[in-house]
């Protein structure tokens, strides 16, 4: 697809025309899947950062025209929001470490049973990464290390760090552990 039938598409979307969002939608999905599922390698959640990435863009169509260049727009909109689902995944994780911690179980015996199957699902997801992997996603999850603090520790750099924590927590996503 062109640039200008590209800025076309998005002159049209900005105008709420469905057709050239489906075609820009249906044009674009093949391109941004591959480089989504690199970051995440779950099925289900890169579909979802593809969808919530469209979304975006017809939820705020008045400004599509400001876009000047579709993929590289479409492939940091996803790497963001990915960034994101992160984000608020470790924030989750604080929560149950900061109750697990502070001796605060789960109300009822349901509650207690998913929370330790929770807990062994991810002791065992922990196990199969390599050894400095699973240093680097401790420090992050348990010890809530920022990734200075963890390259620091490690003796890597930021971004080695950054990529094997991305790298390990995709890892235990594939081995069965689904963060909250």
């Amino acid at each position: 697809m062109k640039e200008t039938s590209d800025l076309d598409l998005l002159m049209r979307i900005s105008e709420g025309d469905r057709h050239a969002f489906r075609e820009l939608y249906q044009h674009y999905t093949p391109v941004l899947y591959p480089f989504v599922k690199s970051l995440c390698n779950n099925d289900a959640l890169c579909e979802d950062i593809i969808q919530e990435v469209f979304i975006k863009i017809w939820d705020n169509r008045v400004n599509a025209v400001n876009i000047k260049q579709v993929k590289p727009y479409l492939f940091k909109a996803a790497k963001n929001r990915f960034l994101n689902e992160l984000r608020k995944q470790k924030t989750e994780r604080k929560v149950i470490n900061t109750r697990l911690y502070n001796g605060i179980d789960p109300e009822t015996p349901e509650q207690q049973l998913t929370f330790k199957e929770g807990m062994r699902r991810g002791d065992e997801a922990l196990a199969r990464l390599s050894p400095k992997r699973r240093t680097i996603v401790e420090m992050s999850t348990r010890e809530n290390l920022s990734l200075d603090e963890i390259a620091d520790r490690v003796g890597s750099s930021k971004n080695v760090v950054k990529k094997l924590l991305y790298q390990g927590l995709a890892m235990m996503k594939k081995y069965g552990f689904l963060f909250l």
